[in-house]
């Protein structure tokens, strides 16, 4: 086994569509044939730091130790020179046997010939039945299934709860209310002098948005790709934040823009943050101090909160070796010594066995705890994303801005963001 890396970095790729262009007709008429009889070779790629590369490759060790007849090379880079690379690769039509997915590229890239359907080795060489519940699903697109997650977060109010009781602010818990949350940022901001700030800015996430939508019965896009959302749905969403500001119980941008180098959680810059579980172990390591999680506050009956793939393994369709790649998936998903290499290091184990197997610690430990105390309020796990989706997430971070620092109202943005956020989606499909 071999392994090249570049350092870690999280960020979108840009030019990922445009990349991926061509992509169906290098594809075309393309998929994997079967592995000849003597040792087969796999190349698999991923994203991550150097310390999910030395677990990859421990891991790795005893998948060829138990696979005698299967080699694994592999290769891995930071978030966003890694998707500039696959969309390379496959455009040229020479990608790896083995590909880590994200959700949010999952759609885009099955629907351009890249991915193979793994529905057929599903139950031969893949088990799927031990994915906790609402994964079983989660790589599934329109009548395919191109990609297995490998784990598993959710988003979560992550805070100081130190820094919060100083402040005599009320803990969040399940029940609480976004008035509730205004209240307790509020009173950590005036206690602190902004130093830290209570709270974050939403308005440029379209994951908050989704959860606010999901909590009042919408959502970001609805199962057929389009947005599920109305222009006042926006409006009221990002008014909404911009009370916030004005209250001083969010961060303002200009002081993000100075202070974040991580997350302002992480960097100390605020005392709380929304943010995806599975980011809490870096966010604390570079916060220096523990923190605590908690559920979203909402207005309703509804938290808005879903289990989400962290990340997939998918087939791409030029692999000479189907049924060999679908066994390194497997391993990976189902087997003990997998899930006790990785732990929680790509989000919570996907299966229940390799949970058990974990034997999670410290900030694991909250994690997973705080994903059990979350069964049962949970919303079904949504359709991937839309070709096009990371544009419009590009694109709300960036018209955000416009409102923030007063170069537009929040009305006239709401209506720019609809226009171009359609042609996003329509020029990506």
């Amino acid at each position: 086994m071999t392994s090249t890396s570049q350092g870690p970095r999280r960020r979108r790729s840009a030019g990922l569509t445009a990349g991926l262009m061509s992509v169906a007709l290098v594809a075309a008429g393309c998929g994997g044939a079967a592995g000849d009889d003597g040792p087969v070779n796999l190349t698999y790629t991923f994203w991550g730091n150097t310390d999910r590369g030395d677990l990859t490759t421990e891991a790795i060790a005893i998948f060829e130790e138990k696979n005698p007849d299967i080699t694994v090379d592999i290769t891995f880079a930071d978030f966003e020179s890694y998707w500039q690379k696959l969309a390379t690769e496959a455009a040229g039509g020479n990608p790896p046997d083995v590909v880590q997915m994200d959700y949010t590229y999952l759609r885009e890239y099955a629907d351009r010939g890249v991915l193979l359907d793994l529905a057929p080795l599903v139950g031969e060489q893949i088990d799927t039945d031990d994915l906790v519940g609402g994964l079983s699903e989660a790589g599934r697109v329109d009548d395919g299934y191109y990609a297995i997650p490998i784990g598993s977060n959710m988003m979560s109010f992550q805070y100081d709860a130190a820094v919060w009781d100083a402040a005599g602010a009320v803990r969040p818990e399940t029940g609480w209310t976004w008035d509730d949350y205004a209240a307790a940022a509020a009173a950590v901001t005036e206690a602190n002098g902004g130093d830290p700030w209570g709270g974050m800015d939403i308005g440029e996430h379209l994951h908050m948005l989704d959860v606010w939508l999901r909590q009042n019965g919408g959502q970001v896009y609805t199962d057929s790709g389009e947005l599920g959302f109305t222009e006042a749905d926006l409006i009221e969403f990002w008014e909404l934040n911009e009370r916030w500001r004005d209250a001083e119980s969010v961060i303002p941008l200009s002081a993000v823009d100075q202070a974040i180098a991580d997350t302002s959680l992480a960097v100390g810059a605020t005392a709380s943050e929304f943010a995806w579980d599975n980011f809490l172990p870096s966010t604390e390591n570079t916060y220096g101090s523990e923190l605590a999680l908690a559920p979203f506050p909402s207005d309703t009956d509804e938290l808005g909160l879903y289990a989400k793939p962290s990340m997939l393994m998918s087939v791409t369709t030029r692999t000479d070796h189907p049924e060999e790649s679908a066994r390194l998936i497997d391993f990976m998903i189902n087997d003990p010594d997998a899930g006790r290499i990785f732990g929680a290091n790509r989000g919570l184990p996907a299966t229940t066995t390799q949970r058990e197997t974990a034997e999670f610690e410290g900030v694991n430990a909250r994690i997973e705890e705080y994903e059990n105390s979350m069964e049962g309020l949970l919303g079904e796990t949504p359709a991937p994303p839309p070709p096009g989706g990371a544009g419009v997430e590009r694109l709300m971070q960036r018209l955000n801005e416009e409102v923030a620092y007063d170069r537009a109202t929040v009305a006239d943005t709401a209506a720019r963001f609809m226009t171009e956020a359609e042609q996003i989606l329509a020029d990506a499909a």
